[in-house]
């Protein structure tokens, strides 16, 4: 059986995905100073809670960085590593230069750059331990 798809006509997309930080300072620093991201509010709705929203410049799509106190409502110990997220692709010109950057600026490499005919890709840990993808498509000429 097929799974009908949500969204599909009905006035319902994606509107953002959500990070839970352990360190709001440094992923803020990350996202903004080595992916390009703007931050477009902050908010705390409850006590203990802080988010701040990030916007690609380039896509459109929208992150929000989420950190939790201890005295704060929805608090729970952080898991390390990032296992709650598998990783965020970021489509980019020169996935190598990004890629290269990034470890070069302190980013843990998580994969080997990696070449398949027309595309390049590679994978680095943000603060978190989540995943972060840089991929890029050479357009050849005919």
């Amino acid at each position: 059986m097929i799974c009908p798809q949500i969204g599909n006509g009905d006035g319902m997309g994606l509107s953002y995905t959500s990070i839970r930080v352990k360190d709001l300072k440094k992923s803020v620093e990350f996202y903004t100073k080595y992916l390009g991201m703007k931050i477009i509010g902050r908010k705390s709705w409850v006590p203990g809670e802080k988010i701040v929203m990030l916007l690609s410049k380039d896509t459109g799509q929208r992150i929000n960085l989420m950190h939790f106190s201890k005295g704060c409502m929805w608090y729970t110990p952080y898991k390390e590593n990032g296992s709650e997220l598998d990783h965020l692709m970021f489509e980019v010109d020169d996935a190598k230069k990004l890629y290269n950057k990034l470890v070069a600026k302190g980013a843990p490499a998580a994969t080997e750059l990696w070449e398949h005919g027309d595309m390049t890709m590679g994978y680095v840990k943000d603060p978190n331990g989540i995943g972060i993808g840089v991929r890029s498509e050479s357009r050849k000429k005919k």
